[in-house]
């Protein structure tokens, strides 16, 4: 018997670990692919509002303090990330929970039975955690990354330079997140980093014209 028959979530046997229980109920529930695009998804939409405030500091530094303009960042994007980790994790354990509960109650409808202790109901909880912590972690750990060349400023990195790298992080993270897109849907993967790059160009030109205009 192979390993993946020995972890069917209909059978489990000792040799199966925990992360190998996770991925079975996974399985089960499809709930791999739907983890998968909330990945991509929500690191995009992790990236964009964090390249939106280093960029707000960037187009300032030759209107204000650039010290002050760093700090301030930097607790912006602190903030924004943790504000993302937390509304991720609970929207999506809220929003994928009721959708959840609805097929259970539809399927005991159909079955004229309950299934609670069920594997179905052990996997369906298993998916509904396991998309809502990648729902949240995903934004948090790419906006965090993003900011990653700002965090050398407490080591002596210039803080133009500084924000000039977040910007250029923030667009490779773009081109690959697009890549991964492409990827999964068997779709030209150039063609999809360059749209997520396109994206985040958008954002930059927007910002740096509404700076230019408005004098801010």
């Amino acid at each position: 018997m192979s390993k993946d028959d020995r972890c069917d979530p209909t059978y489990f046997d000792d040799s199966c670990g925990f992360m190998d229980r996770v991925r079975a109920q996974l399985r089960l529930t499809q709930g791999a692919e739907i983890a998968r695009r909330y990945l991509a998804m929500n690191a995009f939409d992790g990236v964009l509002p964090v390249l939106g405030i280093i960029m707000g500091g960037f187009a300032s530094l030759s209107f204000q303090d650039p010290e002050v303009i760093f700090e301030t960042s930097i607790l912006a994007i602190v903030a924004t990330s943790f504000a993302m980790l937390i509304s991720g994790i609970t929207s999506s354990y809220l929003t994928e929970g009721a959708e959840r509960k609805r097929d259970i109650e539809e399927l005991e409808r159909s079955l004229l039975g309950s299934l609670d202790g069920s594997m179905i109901v052990k996997a369906t909880r298993t998916t509904t955690l396991v998309v809502s912590l990648i729902n949240g972690f995903s934004p948090f750990g790419a906006g965090l990354i993003t900011a990653l060349p700002l965090m050398m400023v407490f080591a002596g990195f210039p803080i133009g330079i500084a924000f000039a790298s977040s910007v250029i992080v923030a667009m490779l993270l773009l081109f690959i997140l697009g890549l991964f897109l492409g990827n999964v849907s068997k779709s030209n993967m150039l063609a999809y980093g360059i749209k997520t790059l396109a994206a985040g160009i958008l954002v930059v030109l927007m910002i740096w014209v509404f700076s230019n205009a408005t004098g801010y």
